[in-house]
C-alpha cells in the first residue's frame, strides 16, 4: 500500500513542473486582438486569445519559438531565450500589424493607417535643364514628433525591391524659376514640388511575403515628403523618367504639420 502514496507524490511533483506561455496579442495601437491565434514551434495544438486579447499555453517541453495572427493582420514570430527548468516563461506581448488591403504606402498615424497615395512625376524642361515634381499634395498629414513609421505592400520580390531603389525625399515648391535653355537662362513656370534633400530610413521585412516596415532614421521635421523609385525626383534627362515602367513614374508625398 505504500507504493500508492508515493505515484501521488511523483505525479504532483510531474504536475507542479510543467511552465506555463502567457501574454497577449494587441495590435500596433496596443488595442487587443481578440481570437488571435497563438502557436508554438513543433506543436500542432492551436490556441487562441480570449476577448482580452490574453492567452495561457501550458507546455512541457522548452519553447523555442512561438507565432501569433490572425486573419486580416500580418503575424507575429517570438524568438524565446532559454529558462531555468522550472521557471515559467516571462510575459510575451504579440503586436500585430492590421494588413493593407492592396498595395501602397501607409503611414502609421495615432489611432490608423493613412494611405499615402500616388502622384503622377511630370517634368517641366528646356534642352538644357529639367525639372522632375508632382503638382498636389493630400491635405492629411502625420504628426512632427517621432521617427516615422510606414508599412510598405509590394508584390515585388526582395530582388525586385532591391532594383527599385526606393529613396525618400523632402520637397520644397518651386512656383517660377530661371531656367538654362540654348538661347540663355529664360524664366518658366515650374509650379512642382520637386526634391530638396534626402531622407534616411531603414526598411526591414515583416513576416509575411509582400509587406515591409519603413522607420525614419531621425523625426521628421514640418513640410513635405515623397517616397519614389530609381531617384527620379532627382533625374534631370526626361528620357530615364519616360522609359521607366509606368508604376514607377510616380512619386507617393505627404505631410509632416
Amino acid at each position: 500500500m505504500a507504493a500508492a502514496p508515493l505515484f501521488l507524490a511523483l505525479m504532483l511533483v510531474g504536475c507542479g513542473s510543467q511552465r506555463k506561455l502567457e501574454g497577449k496579442v494587441v495590435d500596433i495601437w496596443g488595442k487587443p486582438v481578440a481570437d488571435a491565434t497563438v502557436v508554438i514551434e513543433g506543436v500542432v495544438q492551436r490556441y487562441n486569445a480570449d476577448d482580452k486579447g490574453t492567452f495561457s499555453i501550458p507546455t512541457d517541453a522548452p519553447v523555442k519559438r512561438a507565432m501569433a495572427g490572425k486573419p486580416g493582420y500580418i503575424k507575429e514570430v517570438a524568438d524565446l531565450p532559454e529558462i531555468a527548468e522550472n521557471a515559467d516563461y516571462s510575459p510575451l506581448t504579440f503586436t500585430l500589424y492590421p494588413e493593407p488591403e492592396k498595395p501602397g504606402f501607409y503611414a502609421i498615424g495615432a489611432t490608423a493607417y493613412i494611405e499615402v497615395p500616388a502622384q503622377r512625376i511630370r517634368m517641366v524642361a528646356t534642352e538644357m535643364q529639367h525639372y522632375a515634381g508632382i503638382q498636389n499634395i493630400p491635405d492629411q498629414g502625420l504628426a512632427a514628433s517621432h521617427p516615422a513609421k510606414f508599412v510598405f505592400t509590394s508584390m515585388l520580390r526582395p530582388s525586385e525591391l532591391a532594383r527599385m531603389n526606393l529613396h525618400l525625399s523632402k520637397l520644397r515648391f518651386v512656383n517660377k524659376t530661371q531656367i538654362k535653355g540654348v538661347l540663355g537662362p529664360t524664366e518658366a513656370t515650374v509650379n512642382l514640388w520637386v526634391s530638396d534633400s534626402e531622407v534616411a530610413f531603414d526598411l526591414e521585412s515583416l513576416p509575411s511575403r509582400d509587406d515591409y516596415l519603413i522607420t525614419t532614421r531621425t523625426p521628421l521635421t514640418e513640410g513635405v515628403y515623397a517616397f519614389h523609385a530609381q531617384d527620379v525626383l532627382n533625374e534631370d534627362d526626361e528620357r530615364v523618367l519616360m522609359n521607366l515602367p509606368k508604376e514607377m513614374q510616380v512619386a507617393f508625398p505627404f505631410q509632416v504639420l
